[in-house]
């Protein structure tokens, strides 16, 4: 499976992965959000570790892959060397994620403080930067790499989407708005991905790798900043760490399993 047949499969399990999981409260009034911290906590070990071990490992490979010694194409990157534009593409996109939840729009979900169409507006421009992360791993044409980042992607999205789903569907008598808004949150993720993907294939190797690493800062600040500040305290810290380290060990035994397979882990101009 590659290109545009990826992309669309990808797209249409993000999308119906987040549907139902923002369905679910509407048939399913009883389960509340918080029986949720095993998942958090391994959502975050998910994201922590395709951030560490495939995203960003991957985005310095494109980029350096697509250079050699006689021609550095500095001018790629805004007259910035290659190192230095790396390590602030990780960088920006650590702090693009701090902007967004300063401006209001992050997994925040309080019915107290934000309407219901906002919430959604800003849960959905959130959940844009996951498409990014997806584009881009898309973009490298690696199963080995696309199908770690989805994984971390939908486990962490999954619970967001559960509780915004909780929010839009506590009153039994509202109209066919909730399910506007939670469509406008499942759709965020898969116009991101499909944006980014064409994109990307218009643009030079440089700019996938530098993609990559910006999604691989986005990854580093939900899965700190984000996910783990909102749970340490409510968890042993034994606990916390033995949910993470399951998210750690599911994504390299992946990464084993497909080199085992013969999938192609490495990309190659």
């Amino acid at each position: 499976m590659a290109g545009w047949s990826a992309a669309f499969f990808v797209a249409i399990v993000a999308f119906l992965g987040a549907l139902a999981a923002g369905m679910a409260p509407r048939y399913l009034p009883a389960v509340k959000a918080d029986h949720w911290p095993a998942t958090t906590a391994t959502a975050a070990g998910l994201l922590l570790s395709s951030a560490m071990v495939i995203v960003i490992p991957e985005g310095f490979e494109v980029l350096f892959l697509s250079h050699n010694d006689k021609a550095l194409h500095s001018d790629s990157f805004l007259g910035m060397p290659p190192v230095l534009a790396s390590g602030v593409a990780i960088l920006g996109g650590f702090l693009f994620i701090l902007w967004l939840e300063g401006r209001g729009i992050g997994h925040d979900i309080d019915d107290t403080q934000q309407t219901a169409q906002i919430l959604s507006l800003g849960l959905a421009l959130h959940a844009l930067t996951d498409g990014l992360a997806l584009g881009a791993s898309i973009a490298t044409g690696l199963m080995a790499i696309t199908v770690p980042v989805l994984a971390a992607v939908m486990v962490h999205k999954i619970p967001v989407a559960f509780g915004l789903g909780a929010f839009l569907w506590r009153d039994a008598k509202m109209d066919s708005t909730p399910l506007r808004n939670l469509l406008m949150f499942c759709a965020a993720t898969p116009l991101g991905l499909l944006t980014t993907f064409l994109f990307l294939r218009q643009l030079s190797h440089e700019w996938i790798g530098l993609l990559l690493l910006f999604s691989g800062g986005t990854f580093l600040y939900v899965a700190t900043v984000d996910v783990l500040s909102r749970i340490r305290n409510d968890q042993p810290p034994s606990v916390l760490f033995k949910r993470i380290l399951a998210g750690v060990v599911l994504v390299i035994g992946g990464l084993i399993l497909f080199q085992l397979l013969g999938f192609e882990a490495e990309f190659h101009v």
